[in-house]
């Protein structure tokens, strides 16, 4: 008998290594279960990815199903999901979903009329009782901070600045350099003697910005490059007078491709090692992969495809794709609606934000910088809308640049 039993303890405890080594080696799991409260039952179903800590759920009350994602290191952990609060009134369906720790990831979810908005871009006066009810929340996280204070021209909400976001900004002379990193919030990189409406050729790259000499008249030698992160500046020399009339065709793989319309040729520049090197008579292409254009179609200013997205629409403008989201773009009078859906299952589509132009947006990590009325904005789940940079030059000059880079 007692041999038995050492067997099956034996039998058992290699069973648990077994279960322990699949859970702890696994990228990550599958599970749907229930949450009970308040006499509603929530069907949860959670597709975890650990590499990413990465959580997307489908929770179903009855007949509405509401599907969104969070982010968070859980050590690998499944069913992290403890708890939701569940409003049901006037039209409106709203969730607020408890993680483990007692952690929020998203503000309160709202269903109506088939669509899903986020609670700070509605105004009800009732489901402002359900939110102030929610002993866990808090919605002045999710309300914008507007003081702000002016340096070197510019106003700066700078309790809203992300922590290690710098964000590049061009203006007439160089361009502004924000994070709340820096000491002094902002620096104003000033590069040009005089006034350049227009730095066409001028882009940031990673952490760096880079930018012809535009001090020179017709044609420049020197590239000036910053760093972003460290303020360092530092110039890239070219043996061979570079036009002015030219323009960039892209960034592939951290290096930046322009081309000299006068001289036909083309140019590779590496930011990060300070190098610019002088491509063969062949003119390099890419979209996707490598191949060679025409020099008609250079000169008629045919630039890289260096993204496509894998998803159509055509009742949006503009649809762009990061690695967990599209967002989806529509007209809206002046201005273009934001709207997202996970990519993962193509779901949980809901209003984000409106903004003013298209091409001012700005992808860090699962944060979405974007204009709306001459400010820079940020969104993200955890903490709504908030003005980053009030900047009055972007009404009146359609060729200010802006970029972030998350240190």
């Amino acid at each position: 008998m007692k041999k038995l039993f050492f067997m099956l303890l034996i039998l058992f405890l290699l069973y648990l290594g077994i279960q322990f080594a699949f859970y702890w080696f696994s990228d990550g799991q599958e599970n749907e279960y229930k949450i009970k409260k308040d006499n509603n039952t929530f069907e949860v179903k959670e597709i975890s990815d650990f590499d990413n800590n990465n959580y997307l759920y489908e929770i179903k009350i009855k007949e509405t199903l509401f599907s969104f994602q969070i982010f968070n290191d859980y050590s690998k952990s499944s069913k992290v999901l403890t708890d939701i609060y569940y409003y049901n009134e006037d039209g409106y369906e709203c969730i607020l979903p408890i993680f483990k720790d007692e952690k929020i990831f998203t503000d309160i979810m709202c269903m109506n009329n088939g669509s899903l908005i986020y609670y700070h871009n509605l105004k009800n006066d009732k489901i402002d009782t359900f939110a102030t009810s929610i002993p866990l929340y808090d919605k002045n996280n999710f309300i914008d901070n507007s003081e702000s204070e002016t340096k070197e021209g510019i106003k700066i909400y700078k309790n809203n600045l992300i922590d290690n976001h710098y964000i590049g900004l061009t203006n007439y002379k160089g361009f502004y350099n924000v994070s709340k990193e820096f000491n002094s919030l902002v620096y104003n990189i000033s590069l040009f003697s005089k006034d350049v409406y227009n730095q066409k050729l001028g882009s940031f790259i990673d952490n760096y910005y880079v930018v012809a000499d535009y001090n020179e008249k017709n044609s420049f030698n020197k590239i000036n490059v910053i760093n972003l992160v460290t303020l360092k500046s530092s110039t890239i020399v070219s043996d061979k007078a570079i036009s002015l009339d030219s323009y960039i065709q892209g960034i592939v793989d951290h290096k930046l491709y322009l081309y000299d319309k006068d001289n036909n040729i083309q140019y590779e520049i590496d930011p990060k090692e300070e190098r610019i090197i002088r491509l063969s008579s062949e003119i390099k292409y890419y979209d996707g992969k490598w191949s060679t254009m025409s020099v008609k179609d250079a000169k008629d200013e045919k630039k890289f495809i260096t993204t496509k997205v894998d998803y159509e629409d055509s009742n949006y403008a503009k649809i762009d794709q990061t690695d967990n989201y599209y967002y989806l773009y529509k007209k809206n009078g002046n201005k273009y609606d934001c709207y997202r859906i996970n990519k993962q299952n193509q779901s949980g589509l809901i209003y984000l934000f409106s903004t003013d132009s298209l091409e001012l947006i700005n992808y860090v990590d699962n944060y979405v910088y974007f204009i709306e009325d001459n400010v820079i904005n940020v969104f993200n789940d955890a903490i709504g809308i908030k003005k980053i940079i009030d900047y009055k030059e972007i009404e009146f000059n359609k060729n200010i640049k802006f970029n972030v880079y998350a240190g």
